[in-house]
């Protein structure tokens, strides 16, 4: 597992690469909006998004590679999250090269250079602050997701503790019925215990009385 987050460190480094390796192409290509220079930037603008949604898609990746880590979880923890804020810096940087593209604009138009970084200034705080609703709003998805997965969690495990609730009286009333069933025979054997011995007594009573009665005929016929 963590060879396989490796790996990914490695391709992540290659991609970091390639956006910077962009990123300076646009801050250093001049030209206006229809030139061919700024075609060029538009093409370089193109190649390091499709390189930055790489990066944010290798990222998710090692974050689910890092969860399922048994050992050295928050080492590799860390290096994600310092890898993200290393993604969000450049995501800045190239803002800030795009931006670059309008200003030149501006300046062939004749517009004021205070003007022009006063409003470059602007977009960029607007940019941040869209940025960071983002990443609020990713939060905040996350969140709910997280608490879903708690929530579902929880209901399993209310469920399984209703099925032991229920095969535990299940298991009592098999008990109470088996309960049943000894007192009904105990019952019944005290019956027949009583029976017996009212019977032996009977035959007692009878054989005494017999004896009694052949003893009396015995003496009275001697006599």
């Amino acid at each position: 597992m963590a060879s396989l987050i490796e790996t990914y460190e490695q391709q992540y480094a290659t991609l970091t690469a390639e956006i910077t390796h962009n990123i300076n192409n646009i801050s250093s290509t001049r030209g206006a909006i229809f030139s061919s220079c700024n075609t060029e930037k538009q093409k370089y603008v193109r190649q390091v998004e499709k390189l930055f949604d790489e990066a944010k898609e290798l990222l998710e990746q090692m974050e689910l590679e890092v969860k399922d880590l048994t050992t050295d979880r928050q080492k590799y923890k860390t290096r994600v999250k310092s890898y993200q804020v290393e993604l969000t810096k450049l995501e800045t940087d190239v803002r800030r090269a795009k931006l670059g593209i309008d200003s030149s604009r501006d300046e062939l138009l004749g517009d004021d250079t205070h003007d022009s970084e006063d409003q470059r200034r602007r977009l960029l705080d607007n940019t941040e602050m869209l940025d960071r609703a983002t990443r609020r709003i990713e939060h905040g998805y996350k969140v709910t997701l997280e608490t879903e997965q708690i929530g579902a969690q929880v209901i399993e495990d209310l469920s399984n503790q209703r099925e032991s609730i229920q095969r535990s009286r299940s298991r009592l009333g098999e008990m109470n019925a088996n309960l049943g069933k000894s007192s009904r025979l105990l019952s019944g054997m005290m019956k027949r215990i009583i029976q017996n011995r009212i019977l032996l007594i009977g035959i007692g009573l009878i054989l005494l009385i017999v004896i009694v009665v052949a003893i009396y005929f015995m003496v009275r016929k001697n006599s």
